[in-house]
């Protein structure tokens, strides 16, 4: 898979700007660098030997620090690069006066080749992991071919041939039998059916169709044959609009700014606050004659100072912040999205597998009378045990959990979108939507067509026994989540390709005052797109593949997995479980990031000069390399120590 390198936002480090196969075999060279100056330990070695090694790795390794620290400076940034590149040349430049100099700088050791080179090393791995996150990669991925149709059966004269569906014209009419999917955007012109719109509303509940109706590529005819004008060409398409999005969008982690750049900003200047300082009081002891020799001092400050450790202030607590979310059934895949979450403003929902489940199931069951009871669930259970449509699943399904057995029916007839008629031991049976039952003479009260849910009716010999409702049922933890977000100061809005009345009906119930119902995912998209143009920050949560563009458009996406994943590596954080109560748990989990990351930052710095301001009271006697090393490897052990705690 290719992909093409962006120049990255003005906020973001120019090390971005790199692709990761940069850091990544300049790394190579640099552990082997290390390595090799690992093995001369065992012999005796000379200070030359080890300066020539560091001075590769200075050149060809840590070059690219100095280049992106200066391309930051030019914008007015400082970041990690710098810190580095400060840390690496103060130290190399010491040891090498340190090494040729006839006399001796004065400073607490005798030389820092072996500290850079680790030095360099573990920057360029961090860096590198930084990188790879943030790159910018092809979203187009082929499987996406799946959803797209690739053909119709086109009427010409009086015969119809099969052509490509990207040969269709507006005008031109298509026959669509059922389980196929629409080749383009059209009007119904004969039959009537039901139609699969989940891959563009969003919706599990078929919807009816007959002529005059509007269908859409790449949904599905599932009841019965219909003639289909075509309105817009497959290049024009809703859906084909969907794919161009996701082709053009591109997942936005180069805006991302990570901890360890302002974590490096501040720790840089109190590195050089105290090296100045000590620099000063080193020559107000010694006096101002010898301060090219005292010189050491700043270099050694400006050097060892700037910890080691702080490379791992910020990847170590995410590093196990990630094992802990995956062990809760949460897979962060973007880091830097999750640091977003707290600075937020506002936080968009999809209705459909998102708040809800994703699948219908019955809600209530209300009979004319008690004695109809048992007689309703019969012939449910009846008519309903050899369709395959949602709602007939959802209806035997229900039937067989109150242990109610089917009877024999000796016709069926289906009428797609509307209802089954059947009979069976010599009585007529009838379930379908409200106004098809009192086309077939059934009286319906007045009162039950007014519910928003999916109500399906039930009669026999024309008599009305009662009906049923369906819904998708909420998350658990839906409305208590979308209380946490508020009292957060967070907008929720709710988009849904789904009817109006039944999105009404879910944001009230989970006390939601902005949505918009009947949106297709284009529309979704521009509605996140037009709030980040007015420089609000967006978070997305959604589940499906109608979803996707305004996934990728918003700052941070977060999807619910399901059975339809060709979207899993495009999302920021992936959610297994079948709650919404992961949405709170990531923002706590992000402020404990934040906290430790910070304990981390500051502790790293702080042991840092402590210790070297140990190793210079122990002057005028000078240590060797393993005090700087042994000092670093013992600080490091505590930020690791410290960041194990996000495993609780």
């Amino acid at each position: 898979m290719t992909h093409r390198q962006a120049a990255p936002a003005l906020s973001v480090s120019a090390a971005f700007a790199q692709p990761s196969v940069a850091f990544l075999y300049r790394l190579y060279i640099s552990l082997g660098l290390f390595l090799l100056m690992l093995f001369l330990l065992t012999f005796h070695y000379s200070e030359v030997g080890f300066f020539i090694l560091v001075l590769i790795s200075a050149v060809f390794c840590a070059d690219i620090f100095v280049r992106s620290a200066w391309q930051d400076l030019w914008r007015g940034k400082i970041g990690f690069p710098l810190l580095v590149s400060v840390a690496v040349y103060s130290g190399f430049l010491y040891s090498v006066l340190h090494t040729f100099l006839s006399t001796a700088m004065f400073g607490p050791v005798e030389e820092l080749y072996l500290y850079i080179s680790l030095f360099v090393t573990l920057s360029l791995w961090v860096q590198y992991r930084r990188v790879k996150k943030t790159e910018r990669v092809n979203i187009y991925i082929k499987k996406i071919d799946d959803f797209l149709p690739k053909s119709g059966r086109k009427r010409q004269a009086d015969a119809i041939r099969m052509v490509f569906a990207g040969e269709l014209k507006p005008g031109d009419e298509i026959l669509v039998k059922p389980g196929e999917r629409f080749a383009c955007d059209g009007t119904i012109l004969e039959g009537k059916t039901s139609v699969d719109e989940q891959l563009i509303t969003g919706s599990v509940v078929p919807t009816y169709k007959q002529p005059g109706s509007t269908v859409y590529a790449g949904t599905v005819n599932k009841s019965a044959e219909v003639w289909v004008q075509v309105v817009k060409p497959l290049l024009s398409s809703a859906l084909m609009n969907v794919v161009n999005c996701v082709q053009q969008c591109e997942i936005r982690r180069g805006k991302f700014t990570s901890s360890l750049d302002r974590q490096s900003k501040w720790t840089l200047l109190g590195v050089i606050l105290v090296a100045v300082g000590q620099y000063a009081w080193t020559m107000y002891q010694h006096g101002v004659g010898v301060w090219a020799q005292e010189m050491g001092v700043l270099l050694v400050m400006l050097s060892a100072c700037a910890p080691l450790a702080l490379l791992f202030a910020e990847s170590f607590p995410l590093f196990f912040a990630c094992r802990f979310a995956a062990s809760k059934g949460i897979k962060i895949q973007n880091h830097y999205a999750l640091g977003l979450l707290p600075a937020c403003d506002v936080v968009f929902f999809d209705k459909t597998g998102t708040l809800t489940k994703g699948c219908l199931s019955v809600q209530e069951v209300k009979a004319a009378s008690s004695k109809a009871e048992r007689t309703l669930l019969e012939v449910l259970a009846t008519l309903s045990q050899r369709e395959e449509d949602v709602l007939s699943k959802s209806l035997f399904a229900y039937t067989r959990q109150k242990r109610v057995s089917p009877k024999k029916v000796e016709m069926l007839e289906m009428f797609p979108g509307l209802g089954v008629r059947a009979v069976g031991e010599k009585r007529k049976m009838l379930v379908g939507r409200v106004q098809w039952m009192e086309e077939q003479g059934v009286k319906i009260p007045s009162d039950v067509a007014q519910s928003a849910q999916t109500v399906i009716c039930v009669a026999r010999d024309e008599v009305y026994l009662g009906y049923v409702t369906l819904a998708d049922a909420l998350r658990p933890g839906a409305a208590e989540t979308i209380d946490f977000l508020k009292k957060k100061g967070k907008e929720v809005f709710l988009l849904s390709g789904d009817n109006e009345p039944v999105v009404a009906q879910v944001a009230k119930q989970v006390g939601i005052e902005k949505f918009n119902a009947n949106v297709l995912p284009q529309t979704k998209a521009e509605i996140i797109t037009n709030l980040r143009a007015l420089n609000k920050k967006t978070v997305m949560v959604g589940d499906g593949f109608n979803d996707i563009v305004a996934l990728l458009n918003a700052d941070a996406g977060i999807a619910y997995s399901s059975a339809n994943n060709v979207y899993a590596n495009w999302v920021d954080i992936l959610i297994y479980r079948r709650d919404l109560g992961p949405l709170a748990e990531l923002f706590k989990l992000q402020a404990k990031i934040r906290y430790i990351s910070c304990v981390n930052a500051l502790v790293a710095f702080l042991f840092s000069v402590v210790w070297v301001e140990f190793l210079f009271s122990r002057l005028p006697q000078v240590s060797d390399w393993r005090w700087i090393m042994g000092g670093s490897l013992t600080i490091l052990l505590l930020i690791f120590l410290n960041s194990m705690r996000l495993l609780k």
